[in-house]
């Protein structure tokens, strides 16, 4: 860790700045959502159904967030809105712990919490479409600057859960609420620090007309020419909504094969700590971002397909290490092959985008098992198209460098 403190002090003040904002920003997210989560439980008695309506409305923003992606790159004072977004995030948690103190009814802190993630969705775009600013635009420095962005979320990510779900077993989820809303007001202290112009150019001289329109469409013909890329993209969002149903199908399969169902912390445990490790070792792997997801898909497609085919347990959990190793990795490389694939001042579109593939594909396979619920029969078909994903663009890959 303090090798990641170090390097983050050899970065530009308003990187800093900026990152210092995302951190805190991180932490109260996960205060919130966990908060959120014991509170619907134990104040509402929320049954699984609802819960997980619950869970599908909040992912509406980001799914739509592609119709405004344009417009935030649009925006020439993002420092503003930054600080803007962020206070709106204080007035929102204390509104919710307002709405649950007088019990109101689940629809309404369904309302709340679809505008918290409305503003999520705003905030996430602004954070990827300013750091080109804060780094000066300097190539060098936005890839190193994946590694430390990556390394401090995860940890962070581990460390907040960590914290606010012990944080629980002392104080009411009312106090864990309370206590996003000081990190929230911190990180509006680091943005405002920030010294980025609001004057530079947001298209190139050379876009047409019609560009300068900001018209969602525009946005996502621009996404899907670069087409490596945006293939890549698109399996990674549909594999990220195949892992999800896995994982929240987990509990039916450790009982299936027989073991408690009380492991499952132990399985968390090695998925968080396993993805923690990929992202540490990520900055001193040295492949190009496109070729590495080839491998990528490759490497933890087999490992997980062999979670679900081998029956020694001590082999399944190994494989399953390995599956989430190599995709703790993958996470620095998505972000560098971001930056490196798309103009800087369109990052805001493209990142809604990605968004909204992610939640189109979150929401659909979060609905399988309403109709299909055998985890180990749907493990080996994700894992197998996994495979064949690695394999095709490996394929479209180097046999274009052959060429």
């Amino acid at each position: 860790m303090k090798k990641t403190i170090a390097g983050i002090q050899s970065f530009p003040f308003n990187f800093r700045q900026l990152i210092y904002g995302k951190s805190l920003l991180n932490i109260a997210d996960s205060f919130y959502a966990v908060a959120l989560s014991v509170g619907l439980v134990s104040i509402y008695h929320i049954e699984a159904g609802q819960l997980s309506t619950f869970t599908l409305i909040a992912m509406i923003p980001a799914m739509f967030g592609f119709l405004v992606g344009a417009r935030i790159d649009a925006i020439k004072a993002k420092k503003n809105w930054l600080i803007a977004c962020q206070s709106m995030y204080v007035f929102l948690v204390i509104l919710m712990t307002l709405c649950m103190y007088m019990r109101v009814p689940v629809a309404v802190l369904c309302a709340v919490n679809f505008l918290f993630y409305c503003l999520t969705s705003v905030m996430s775009a602004l954070d990827t479409s300013v750091i080109p600013q804060a780094l000066d635009d300097d190539e060098e420095l936005i890839e190193r600057s994946v590694d430390v962005q990556y390394l401090t979320g995860n940890i962070l990510n581990i460390a907040s859960n960590f914290a606010a779900s012990v944080l629980l077993g002392f104080v009411t989820y009312s106090v864990v609420l309370n206590l996003s809303v000081p990190f929230f007001v911190a990180g509006i202290f680091f943005f405002w620090r920030m010294k980025i112009s609001n004057n530079q150019p947001l298209i190139n001289s050379s876009d047409s007309a019609e560009s300068t329109r900001y018209r969602f469409h525009d946005s996502i013909r621009y996404f899907s020419q670069q087409r490596v890329p945006s293939t890549i993209i698109m399996c990674e969002a549909f594999l990220s909504g195949a892992l999800d149903v896995l994982f929240a199908l987990a509990p039916l399969y450790l009982v299936s094969i027989h073991i408690d169902v009380t492991w499952i912390g132990l399985v968390i445990a090695i998925q968080q700590g396993a993805d923690l490790l990929g992202s540490v070792c990520a900055p001193f792997i040295r492949i190009k971002p496109t070729h590495f997801f080839c491998w990528d898909y490759i490497i933890s497609g087999t490992a997980l397909l062999l979670v679900f085919v081998m029956p020694s347990i001590p082999a399944k959990i190994i494989a399953f290490a390995i599956g989430y190793f190599v995709i703790g990795i993958s996470g620095n490389y998505f972000s560098k092959m971001l930056f490196s694939s798309y103009d800087h001042q369109r990052l805001g579109s493209v990142d809604t985008i990605i968004r909204s593939l992610y939640a189109i594909f979150g929401i659909a396979f979060l609905l399988i098992p309403n109709f299909y619920s055998n985890i180990t029969v749907l493990g080996i078909v994700f894992n197998a198209a996994t495979i064949l994903f690695g394999i095709g663009l490996a394929i479209h890959i180097y046999a274009k460098l052959r060429m």
